[in-house]
């Protein structure tokens, strides 16, 4: 609770009491008061940890009471226990010496300590050295004051003294590291009670609050071996251990007295607090410590770096800072140590031109989260889109991701001028490519014909490696600049570079079906024809003949064969895909009646004859009656007689070599069962030596004969 007027601490009061003046109402050592919420573990904790302890030596002696140093000790073990002891001298109830008070407050709350470290309570004004007048005593309630030892006052003690970096920077390193493997028990040796406190202040102040409550002290002891803190004090002239620097037990020993504390080795992270005590304000390191603890960043030197930045007015950012600072701000709840974040926002966008794009990239993210003012937000998307361009302009790589639109429009313009002013200035492809991917991630659109010379070199890069740019990443501007692309293509199709055009390009752009009159799409095309397999070429052959148009036929039959001959597959498709009456052009046609003539071939001559698909074109022409009359005689040859087989002859005479040969073993077959010689003298002679060859019956011979 830290509300005014709310209770900060229950107390308690340990004294030497006469018969019903304490707590257990009999006489002796016991509390002899306590608050209302106090209860029976507050005074186990307080009783097993935190009473003064008399030296047995000095009471023999008889010493004067105030030679007795005051004490101070705190403790955790889920609860928070302070106590500070006075002694008294006598006992109430007779003459021996013994008698002692402590006051202790005790919670479970650490926010009851505000700010501040438990070392710091020595001194403060809440503090009672006499017995309560019953056995109720008041609790310490909000606004409570520490004692007089802070932040300043630590500071000018340290660095007042000749070694006293040297000596805080062992005492924390110890500090740091109570809970570890490397944990080692403190004792100091020191007549004050005040200066060991403030050591222990110093150190802890340079802690973390929270933390620093967890660490357990006393101030002093008489048995430190059965003291259950840490950190411990011994008075040396109580006669309490003979631990010494040179003979050390296993304690960090700090010999205040002699000047001289045990070889410690020091951890990075105390000399960096130490450090930062003696070169900065010393609120500003109290400010350091506690928000390094704060941010949550698990490395200790970059929570401490973060810190610093968060705090030190004057301390600039490095580029590592800003790295720190904006990956930060990105990672963690906009709310978490919401002023802080503010000054690292300042920080960033004051210097905001000296960031690499990395760092803009991730700010950017912050600014697009609502942590900064809207008003700023337009400075940080500038300075990235500026940062992006130059890294694109230099390296030609440039991230594809697409960033979402900032509010406003007011940066736009700005923007696209920055685009054109890089653009001026890149003589290679690359760096072109890299600019516009840039101006795309932003949905900027720049004038390309402002930049033609930019232009000039992309589409000079990117007709000889289609691979290596991707229009799409461009956004808008791949649209103008495909465009013109495919204008520079065509003029190289007309010089004479098709198929090397075709080749290259095959693939980079949609074949849409019906074909269009664009000479690029027909090289395409009839390249991707010649490369595919048959199966494919057969598919993609019948969808651009069943979507082409009859005023378009012959363009897209001329692309579909251009570099290379239809396959009887192919062929077949004409019939069953175009419209009756669609001519052929006879180069098309001509490859079925020039070389390997079969019977399938003459039967697709004909189909494409019955729908109207044959161009003029005497030799199929032919051909087709030839092979009419040839089927004929082959199938009529066994009833006919006389004249009829001397229309036979004359027509067998007068077909075409290619038909005979067609029809060769067809004929062979029928002249010889019928024993005809008119036909057989007829026949070509290479069919003529087939028929005599292996046969009794000669009808040749026979017809010499005759003759």
């Amino acid at each position: 609770m830290t509300a005014d007027g709310a209770i900060a601490f229950e107390t308690l009061i340990y004294t030497d009491c006469v018969p019903g003046q304490g707590l257990q109402g009999t006489a002796g050592l016991q509390f002899q008061a306590r608050s209302a919420g106090a209860d029976r573990a507050a005074e186990s904790l307080v009783q097993q940890t935190g009473l003064y302890e008399p030296p047995a030596r000095w009471m023999r002696e008889r010493r004067p009471v105030e030679q007795y140093p005051p004490s101070l000790a705190h403790t955790f073990d889920g609860r928070y226990a302070t106590a500070a002891g006075v002694y008294l001298g006598r006992e109430a109830n007779g003459g021996r010496e013994g008698n002692q008070l402590t006051h202790a407050i005790v919670t479970r709350d650490p926010d009851s300590y505000q700010l501040h470290r438990p070392a710091q309570l020595f001194g403060a004004p809440f503090w009672t050295t006499t017995p309560a007048p019953g056995t109720r005593c008041p609790s310490v309630r909000h606004p409570w004051e520490p004692g007089p030892f802070d932040i300043a006052g630590a500071q000018h003690f340290v660095t007042a003294r000749p070694g006293g970096a040297d000596l805080l920077e062992s005492l924390l390193s110890c500090l740091l590291a109570i809970g570890t493997a490397a944990e080692r028990r403190v004792l100091f040796r020191g007549e004050d009670a005040a200066e060991v406190l403030r050591w222990i202040s110093a150190a802890t102040l340079l802690i973390p609050q929270r933390r620093a409550l967890a660490i357990g002290f006393k101030v002093f002891t008489t048995n430190p071996a059965y003291a259950t803190q840490p950190v411990l004090a011994v008075h040396p002239g109580w006669d309490s251990t003979s631990v010494t620097v040179g003979e050390d037990g296993g304690y960090a020993v700090f010999d205040l007295a002699g000047g001289v504390f045990s070889r410690v080795e020091v951890a990075e992270d105390a000399r960096r607090r130490v450090r930062l005590l003696f070169d900065e304000d010393a609120y500003d390191v109290l400010d350091v410590v506690e928000l390094a603890a704060a941010n949550g960043r698990a490395d200790p030197v970059e929570a401490f770096e973060l810190a610093r930045s968060m705090v030190l007015p004057k301390r600039a950012l490095s580029a590592g800072g800003a790295r720190l600072a904006v990956s930060w701000l990105r990672s963690t709840p906009p709310d978490l140590l919401a002023p802080s974040r503010g000054v690292l926002v300042d920080k960033l966008i004051g210097k905001i031109e000296a960031w690499p794009a990395e760092v803009l990239l991730e700010l950017d993210e912050v600014a697009r989260s609502g942590q900064i003012d809207p008003a700023r937000v337009a400075a940080v998307r500038i300075a990235l889109v500026r940062a992006e361009l130059d890294r694109a302009a230099r390296t030609g790589r440039a991230f594809d991701l697409a960033l979402p639109a900032l509010p406003g429009g007011a940066w736009r313009g700005q923007c696209e001028n920055l685009v054109l002013q890089t653009l001026r200035t890149c003589p290679e492809p690359r760096a072109v490519d890299a600019v516009l991917k840039v101006a795309n991630r932003f949905a900027l659109v720049p004038d390309l014909d402002r930049a033609p010379e930019a232009v000039e070199a992309l589409l000079e890069g990117w007709k000889s490696d289609p691979a290596g740019y991707s229009p799409y990443l461009w956004g808008s501007c791949g649209d103008l600049l495909l465009r013109e692309l495919r204008g520079e293509l065509r003029l190289q199709i007309a010089a004479g570079g098709a198929d090397l055009v075709g080749d290259l390009w095959r693939g980079r752009f949609t074949l849409k079906s019906p074909l269009s009159d664009d000479p690029l799409d027909a090289v395409l095309l009839a390249a991707e024809m010649a490369h595919r397999d048959p199966a494919d070429r057969a598919d993609l052959a019948g969808e651009m003949l069943r979507a082409a148009p009859i005023d378009a036929l012959a363009r897209t039959v001329g692309a579909l064969w251009r570099r290379t001959s239809p396959t009887d597959q192919e062929y077949a498709l004409l019939p069953a895909v175009l419209p009756a009456g669609a001519r052929l052009p006879p180069w098309l046609v001509d490859p079925l009646v020039r070389d390997g003539l079969t019977h399938q071939r003459v039967a697709l001559l004909r189909a494409l004859d019955e729908r109207r698909l044959l161009a003029p074109f005497p030799r199929a022409e032919q051909l087709l009656l030839d092979d009419e009359r040839l089927r004929e005689i082959t199938r009529g040859l066994a009833t006919a007689s006389g004249q009829r087989l001397d229309e036979y002859a004359a027509q067998l005479a007068d077909a075409s070599p290619a038909a005979v040969r067609l029809w060769g073993d067809d004929l062979v077959a029928a002249i010889r069962a019928v024993k005809q010689s008119t036909l057989a003298a007829a026949l070509p002679e290479e069919l003529r030596a087939r028929l005599r060859a292996g046969h009794s019956w000669n009808p040749l011979r026979r017809r010499r004969a005759e003759d």
